[in-house]
C-alpha cells in the first residue's frame, strides 16, 4: 500500500508518468470526479443547496490539494492569536483517530487536553491541542454543524474548520486556503490523476492566500505564479526550524552534520521534512511511511535494525509523529529519537 501511495504520488507531483493504461484510466475517473464536484458547487451557486448560517463566527482553513501542505500550523497559530481575546474552538474530522467521530470528541477543553495518546484522538488533534493556548479548545467531528454546536456550548464564538473548503454544509465567515510554494498544484489535474480535491477556479471562493514556504529558493517565482491566479490578500508563510529535542526526556539537542541519522517521517509531503533533517544531520537513510500511519512495535524493530546496519544511534521525527510514539520507545536503550520542532512566522503582503 505504502508504494502504491507513493506511486500517486510521485504521478501526482511529476516525479514520474504514468504509463498509457493507467493514465487513461486515472483520466476517466478524474472526469467523473470533475463533473460530481461541479455539479454539487453548480447547485450552491444556484441556492439550490444552502450553506447553514450558524450562530458562529466561522472561518475555514483549507487546501485545494491532498494533505502536507503546512495547514496545521497555520490553524494552530491563528487560534492563538485569537484566543488572546476571546475562547476559540478548533473543529477537525479526526481523520484515522480511534474515537468515534460521528459525534463531537472535546480533545482539549478549557481545563486541558483530555487524552495522552495521538493514536486515540488522532495525530493533527493532539498536537494542535498541545500547541495551543489554554482557551483554545479542540473538537472533532464529521458532522461541522454539530461541532459548531458543541463549540458555543463551551463558550467559543470563533471556530476555527481544520479542513473543510469542500465541506459545503455550513457557511463560512472566512475562508483562508493554504497553499505549498514548492509542490503548488503539482500536475495541476483532479484526483486520482492529480493532487487537487477541488479545481483551481473555486480559488473565487476563498478571501484570502497563504503561501507556505518550506525553505522554497524560488519563492519569488512562487509569488509571482500566485498572483496570476488569485487577486485577493496574500500572505507567506515561512516555516523555518526552531529547535530539535529528545522525544522522552524533552531536552534541547545540540546536531551536527557529521553526526550519522536517519530520519522518518508519516506526514503527507515527506520530502520536505527531509530536506529540513540535512540541515542538521549526515542522514544515511529516509524512511518516509503512510500520512497518519499509526506506528507499531514492528515500525519501532524495523527502525532499530536499519539503524544497527547503517551504525546509527540516532533517529529524527516531526511532532506529529511524536504523538504516536509514545509507549513504543521502552527497547530502544542507546538509541536516542529526537524531534524537530518548526515555527511559523505569517507576513501579510498586501
Amino acid at each position: 500500500m505504502a508504494k502504491i501511495k507513493t506511486t500517486f504520488q510521485n504521478i501526482h507531483y511529476n516525479r514520474q508518468k504514468a504509463n498509457i493504461c493507467l493514465f487513461g484510466v486515472l483520466r476517466l475517473v478524474e472526469f467523473f470526479y470533475l463533473g460530481i464536484i461541479n455539479f454539487k458547487n453548480f447547485l450552491y451557486e444556484k441556492n439550490i443547496l444552502s450553506e447553514e448560517k450558524t450562530n458562529a463566527n466561522v472561518i475555514c482553513i483549507g487546501n485545494l490539494t491532498t494533505g502536507g501542505v503546512g495547514k496545521t500550523p497555520v490553524v494552530i497559530s491563528l487560534a492563538n492569536k485569537i484566543s488572546k481575546n476571546e475562547n476559540v474552538a478548533i473543529i477537525s474530522r479526526g481523520y484515522k483517530a480511534k474515537l468515534n467521530n460521528k459525534n463531537p470528541n472535546i480533545i482539549k477543553d478549557l481545563d486541558g487536553i483530555k487524552f495522552k495518546d495521538g493514536n486515540i484522538c488522532g495525530d493533527e488533534p493532539y498536537q494542535t491541542a498541545k500547541k495551543t493556548n489554554k482557551n483554545v479548545v479542540v473538537i472533532t467531528c464529521v458532522n461541522r454543524k454539530k461541532a459548531i454546536n458543541e463549540a458555543i456550548s463551551k463558550g467559543c464564538r470563533t471556530v476555527i474548520l481544520d479542513d473543510g473548503f469542500s465541506n459545503r454544509k455550513v457557511k463560512k465567515d472566512r475562508t483562508i486556503i493554504v497553499i505549498d510554494s514548492k509542490m503548488r498544484f503539482g500536475n495541476n489535474h483532479l484526483l486520482p490523476l492529480g493532487p487537487l480535491r477541488e479545481p483551481v477556479g473555486e480559488l473565487k471562493r476563498a478571501d484570502s492566500v497563504i503561501l507556505v514556504n518550506k525553505g522554497d529558493e524560488n519563492i519569488d517565482d512562487a509569488l509571482n505564479w500566485i498572483k496570476k491566479i488569485f487577486n485577493k490578500k496574500i500572505s507567506i508563510c515561512n516555516m523555518v526550524p526552531k529547535r530539535i529535542y529528545n522525544l522522552s526526556t524533552k531536552a534541547d539537542i545540540i546536531t551536527s552534520k557529521k553526526e550519522k541519522a536517519i530520519a522518518f517521517c508519516a506526514i503527507g509531503q515527506s520530502g520536505q521534512f527531509f530536506d529540513f533533517a540535512k540541515k542538521f544531520y549526515d542522514i544515511k537513510k529516509e524512511i518516509p511511511f503512510d500520512d497518519h500511519h499509526k506506528y507499531s512495535k514492528n515500525d519501532i524493530k524495523t527502525l532499530i535494525k536499519e539503524a544497527r546496519q547503517l551504525d546509527c544511534t540516532v533517529f529524527l521525527t516531526t511532532q506529529k509523529d511524536e504523538a504516536k510514539l509514545k509507549g513504543l520507545l521502552d527497547e530502544t536503550k542507546g538509541f536516542s529519537f529526537n524531534v524537530l520542532e518548526l515555527d511559523i512566522e505569517i507576513k501579510e503582503l498586501n
